[in-house]
């Protein structure tokens, strides 16, 4: 497995699906920057993913994602996960519903030194917000 691979899969089994934001810290570069931050609002910064990781997780604390195809060329990585948790607390504002959610992800990641630097995301945020019923279906 490629380094550039590895980084990848510590994001999502790590940080996603762990919460060890020791191997946070050591994943994701000073100089990080989001493109797209999925939460309006929160910086692009590794301190503002910092705070969309700890918010999701405590919204969602089983969350679980799996991968379900990546690829790789040179210092870029791009997977495509499936997000599985239960509303057990508040997320952005809208209080937990205790339904079983489900949604998609996509991330594209630039890697240097083993160590995320760049980061681009799609996340099916309509979805979340239509389980949680803040949006109608």
């Amino acid at each position: 497995m490629s380094s550039v691979t590895h980084v990848a899969k510590s994001l999502v089994t790590d940080i996603f699906n762990r919460g060890d934001m020791g191997v946070f810290d050591r994943l994701f570069a000073d100089d990080y920057v989001n493109h797209n931050m999925p939460v309006p609002g929160v910086p692009g910064t590794k301190d503002g993913f910092r705070q969309v990781v700890l918010g999701t997780r405590s919204a969602f604390p089983d969350v679980h994602v799996e991968i379900s195809g990546l690829i790789e060329q040179d210092d870029m990585v791009a997977f495509h996960d499936v997000a599985a948790a239960t509303s057990t607390n508040a997320y952005n504002g809208i209080p937990p519903n205790g339904a079983r959610l489900e949604w998609t992800e996509i991330h594209w990641l630039r890697v240097r030194d083993d160590a995320i630097i760049e980061h681009w995301s799609n996340i099916d945020r309509l979805g979340i917000m239509q389980q949680l019923g803040a949006i109608p279906g």
